[in-house]
């Protein structure tokens, strides 16, 4: 409250009483009093409500909201520091990983490569039938049971498994071969495919080998045998002594079908590699 205010009331309230005392004074005096003393009391508590508006209370927060925002301001500035590391983190992650990338599209074009000689290498040797005869297992005696005999597709398949794994790799090829011109479309094809390289493999053909798998990646990539086809082509690579496209598949395996346990065989293998 102002001074003079103070001042104002203490005089009023010394006239009111002199006032009060004193039988000959004015009425009309005395009114006019009564009627200062209320206005001021109303100018007071205008005052006291004033002083304890939302806008007074602010005005006496406004040190603490002050220092509150300068903790935001702060707290922002690191966030962003941190942000802009977050970033340069991923720049560089992006970097390398755009570089094996590179690296793995430049191996797979020479895998490519590789295999496409094979493929002419191949073709010329049956064209010429110059193809001598590979070394084989010890032959077992087949199931007796002949192909005309078979009704089904299952039945052929089976037929074929069976002489393959009793040792008559060719035989057995026949077979699948057989079927595959019988059932081009059968849902047993990739395993067709992928038992033919197979049957190179044990006979140590390993070009034909890696041709057969190749055509169980290339047209079933999402099949159950995509994983051990790529697996058994480093395997093949490896037995040609070509290190390099082995260890490009073992690599391709692990990133294609990291969960397969066709898989932890390349890990193992490109361990050994290294």
């Amino acid at each position: 409250m102002k001074p003079g205010r103070l001042v104002r009331l203490a005089c009023l309230v010394l006239l009111g009483a002199a006032a009060g005392g004193c039988a000959v004074a004015d009425q009309g005096a005395f009114v006019r009093i009564q009627e200062d003393v209320e206005s001021l009391k109303r100018e007071v508590a205008a005052v006291k409500k004033a002083e304890a508006s939302p806008a007074a209370a602010g005005q006496g927060e406004l040190p603490s909201l002050q220092r509150n925002m300068a903790d935001l301001a702060a707290d922002n500035d690191r966030i962003k520091a941190d942000l802009l590391a977050v970033m340069a983190r991923t720049d560089e992650t992006k970097l390398e990983l755009q570089k094996e990338v590179s690296r793995l599209n430049g191996a797979t074009l020479e895998l490519g490569e590789a295999i496409q000689e094979l493929r002419t290498k191949v073709d010329r040797l049956e064209e010429k039938g110059a193809k001598g005869p590979a070394e084989k297992p010890p032959v077992v005696a087949p199931p007796k049971t002949s192909l005309d005999e078979l009704s089904t597709p299952e039945e052929t398949y089976d037929y074929a498994l069976g002489l393959i794994k009793n040792g008559d790799t060719k035989k057995g090829r026949e077979v699948l071969n057989a079927f595959a011109a019988k059932y081009p479309d059968h849902r047993l094809m990739q395993n067709v495919f992928y038992w033919k390289g197979e049957t190179f493999y044990v006979e140590k053909d390993y070009e034909s080998a890696i041709l057969s798998f190749q055509d169980v990646i290339d047209k079933y990539p999402q099949g159950e045998k995509a994983p051990d086809a790529m697996l058994k082509q480093g395997l093949s690579f490896q037995a040609l002594n070509d290190k390099k496209n082995a260890r490009v598949l073992y690599e391709l395996l692990l990133g294609k079908y990291p969960k397969s346990m066709a898989a932890e065989k390349a890990r193992r293998n490109l361990a050994e590699l290294k």
